[in-house]
């Protein structure tokens, strides 16, 4: 992806340069679609390739000038009968109209958020609903964003520098200022993320209950199965293995994971350091294909060491306690949240949830069906009685979840056919 969006941003320059009428003709025009203004910005937007449903809105909005990728977006066809050229104008200009247009859609949206959140704190605080809750903290996470994300509203072409902006602060996008195919495959990273995390964080908490004998090994490998029986041997057992499933004593690795049970968009502390590193070794492999494309050479440097992909993590001293600290924060804010919609949720109940709202909310709980009922019964019934610990231990309670999310797992299909399912991941089919 970033080698891509810098060879984007390249042709984009080149194409300004009237003189070089052979280059644009040779190089440029056959690229133009892939180069077109709404492409650059879902590269730009987003930090992932992936199959792009797009919405009514987005549709209309991209009738007049959008091709048609497949799945990967490697495939580039056109309406025209095949035609690549049949595109016209330029690239630059309509990107910009672009994304003026949606700043403009984005900033009325903020603004209606603002109005919202300011109603919202003339009203008692017992008397707030768990989806003012959640909005709430919607709100208030995209006008953290909002802050420097602002550059690129005022200063004028400063949207050309954002595809590089989002390498180093990833995630950094307020939600109003997305498309609806936008928000939906964050939802999916989140999810898969989620997932991830879930197994990991369960497969530790299994282990250390295995090490001190309070489960067995047919019910640490039948975990959907055995589900209900393990929570409940952690929760009896929990002062035997506190001092491994203690939050504090987790390394970053194991906090990273936990972060993404909890749906939470991480933040590392280090990320502009890795990415800075990770840059400036393939910068030479950069600066060499770009001399290969304007001679019009076929040939492109590969540097397949595992020393240029390396995901440098910085696991030592001063990084790891920066990122220890940072992390942990997260986590506590995220618990707080949680226990506070629960509160909510225990004394109103589900009211005025839209969909996705609904599928949000779900979500940062590890749910993740898409039946309403299901949905509800799982939330009132199981996750509740987890939300408890929330307050009481926030370490029993991550050791909860990811069991809770681990269980969830292996129901998701039972529950999408809606058949009845329990949290220790045992259909319940009623005749």
């Amino acid at each position: 992806y970033q080698r891509r969006v810098h060879g984007d941003i390249k042709l984009m320059l080149l194409s300004k340069f009237k003189s070089l009428s052979g280059l644009r003709r040779e190089v440029v025009r056959p690229l133009l679609p892939a180069l077109s203004a709404h492409r650059l910005y879902q590269r730009s937007v987003f930090h992932f390739s992936s199959q792009q449903p797009q919405s009514n809105q987005t549709q209309k909005s991209e009738a007049s000038h959008t091709s048609a990728e497949s799945n990967h977006g490697n495939h580039i066809t056109t309406d025209n009968h095949g035609d690549p050229h049949a595109k016209k104008g330029n690239v630059i200009v309509e990107y910009a109209k672009e994304f003026w247009h949606l700043l403009k859609s984005g900033s009325k949206q903020t603004v209606n958020d603002i109005k919202f959140l300011s109603a919202l704190k003339k009203k008692d605080n017992t008397a707030w609903t768990a989806l003012d809750l959640y909005e709430s903290r919607r709100i208030k996470l995209d006008l953290l964003k909002f802050i420097p994300f602002s550059f690129f509203i005022i200063v004028p072409a400063a949207e050309l520098v954002l595809p590089f902006y989002l390498i180093f602060f990833p995630n950094s996008v307020p939600s109003t200022f997305m498309f609806d195919w936008q928000k939906k495959e964050r939802r999916t990273l989140l999810l898969e993320k989620q997932r991830e995390g879930a197994i990991y964080v369960s497969s530790y908490v299994l282990s250390a209950l295995k090490k001190h004998q309070l489960i067995t090994t047919e019910q640490a490998s039948n975990i959907s199965q055995y589900g209900k029986d393990i929570q409940q041997a952690l929760i009896v057992n929990f002062s035997i293995v506190s001092k491994e499933l203690d939050l504090e004593n987790m390394d970053s690795d194991l906090l990273i994971q936990v972060n993404h049970l909890l749906a939470v968009e991480v933040i590392t502390g280090t990320n502009i350091l890795t990415q800075f590193v990770k840059h400036s070794l393939n910068m030479p492999r950069y600066l060499i294909n770009l001399f290969l494309m304007i001679i019009r050479s076929q040939e492109r440097l590969k540097w397949n060491h595992w020393i240029f992909n390396y995901n440098f993590k910085l696991n030592f001293f001063p990084f790891e306690p920066l990122k220890r600290a940072l992390l942990l924060a997260q986590i506590k804010s995220q618990i707080n949240y949680l226990e506070k919609e629960d509160k909510a949720l225990h004394q109103f109940g589900f009211t005025n949830f839209e969909v996705q709202q609904f599928l949000s909310f779900s979500l940062y709980r590890g749910i993740h069906f898409d039946d309403k009922a299901v949905i509800e019964r799982l939330i009132m019934e199981d996750w509740l009685a987890i939300s408890k610990w929330a307050s009481k231990d926030p370490s029993l309670f991550v050791c909860l979840s990811a069991l809770h999310t681990r269980c969830l797992l292996y129901t998701s299909d039972a529950a999408d056919d809606l058949l009845c399912v329990d949290l220790g991941g045992r259909r319940i089919i009623k005749k």
